[in-house]
């Protein structure tokens, strides 16, 4: 596995636990806060990507984005995904 991968992987993963691990102190149900981990996850590594893609428009590197596009995306999915869902422990 390429270096640079790796890091785009495990650094999606802390936002994607913190954020499963709010929902589910915050009274949701299990299978929500697995569920929200993961849509977590999988939009931080896509938007990863394609930031790789397309930094050539945005003017910068898009090695500056892989650590702070994860805590973005997860600070953004917990408040949109934290008024929905189940209610009980």
């Amino acid at each position: 596995m390429d270096g640079k991968i790796a890091i785009i992987l495990l650094s999606t993963l802390l936002p994607a636990f913190v954020v499963g691990y709010l929902l589910r102190s915050g009274g949701k149900t299990i299978n929500f806060a697995a569920v929200g981990g993961t849509i977590v996850y999988v939009v931080s590594v896509l938007l990863i990507f394609m930031s790789a893609y397309i930094a050539g428009a945005m003017n910068m590197r898009s090695d500056d984005l892989v650590l702070i596009l994860p805590m973005i995306i997860a600070a953004l999915f917990y408040f949109l995904l934290k008024g929905m869902g189940g209610s009980s422990k």
